[in-house]
């Protein structure tokens, strides 16, 4: 059987397929941007993996609203990270690189900046599965022995706020910001006026982040202060009004300061970290 759901599982809720559904939405969305990269239609194909980014967001968001969260729909979804930001950006990469006018050392370069930056994102994937099967075994040892024990203590374990590493979907929108300046109206930007090791060296460093563990923020995670929310709605409105106007522009520029919080993120984690330790001490 394709899902095992029991010998006696007849049926199975809708509601439970909702993330799967979602889920394969996005790979849908990762099938159709290599489509159109193929055919060389850039902004379908980067459309489609904005696209897929959304259904990924809310994939997550509707298993654990749902509370149907199962080991098939990680491994589903891990998939559809790799097939929607890591695959399809390396095909449009590729495809909008080549030129006529490129030499075959050329066209080589930055196919190896391709190549490294797709397999990090398999190696960025594979590593947060493992990571997460060994979790899930870790406190299903812990409950049992919790409950073997006569009581368990309740979780009060916070979401971080950082990632170890970038996340694939930001990982795809860093990788393809030279085809967004090129797609954007407002710039006249072309690959060919671009070194080729200028691009490889963009992907590969684009891939080390994706398999690092320097820390990213992770929105979830993220606290603000009250008095912040305002400026943060109006910030919004910006950025929303900006995207309607340029919305390729807007995402380079999203993906940039996301890469450019680095610094930032290092800061705040070595803070937190010595508030934790300074906690466990007392």
């Amino acid at each position: 059987m394709f899902l095992r759901l029991g010998p006696k599982t007849r049926s199975v809720p809708l509601a439970a397929l909702v993330p799967n559904m979602l889920t394969t939405l996005a790979v849908c969305c990762g099938l159709a941007s290599i489509h159109f990269a193929l055919l060389d239609k850039w902004e379908r194909a980067m459309a489609a993996i904005v696209l897929a980014a959304i259904f990924d967001v809310l994939d997550g968001g509707a298993a654990r609203l749902l509370r149907v969260q199962s080991p098939f729909g990680a491994v589903l979804d891990s998939l559809s990270d790799f097939l929607a930001f890591g695959i399809a950006p390396a095909v449009i990469m590729h495809q909008w690189l080549l030129s006529p006018v490129t030499t075959k050392a050329q066209d080589t370069l930055e196919l190896v900046g391709v190549m490294v930056f797709a397999l990090c994102s398999a190696l960025r994937l594979a590593r947060f599965t493992a990571q997460a099967h060994t979790q899930a075994m870790r406190a299903a040892v812990e409950a049992s022995s919790g409950a073997s024990g006569g009581s368990a203590q309740p979780s009060n374990k916070r979401t971080s706020m950082f990632f170890s590493g970038m996340p694939t979907p930001a990982g795809a929108g860093v990788a393809l910001i030279p085809a967004m300046l090129a797609a954007s109206d407002d710039l006249q930007f072309q690959a060919w006026n671009v070194p080729s090791w200028v691009m490889a060296i963009h992907l590969i460093v684009t891939g080390v982040l994706l398999v690092s563990t320097v820390p990213m923020f992770a929105m979830k995670g993220v606290r603000i202060s009250r008095k912040l929310v305002a400026p943060l709605l109006i910030i919004v409105v910006v950025v929303a009004t900006c995207a309607m106007m340029s919305p390729w522009l807007t995402i380079s520029a999203i993906a940039g300061l996301y890469v450019a919080s680095v610094p930032l993120a290092f800061v705040l984690r070595s803070r937190q970290r010595s508030v934790s330790a300074r906690a466990q001490s007392v």
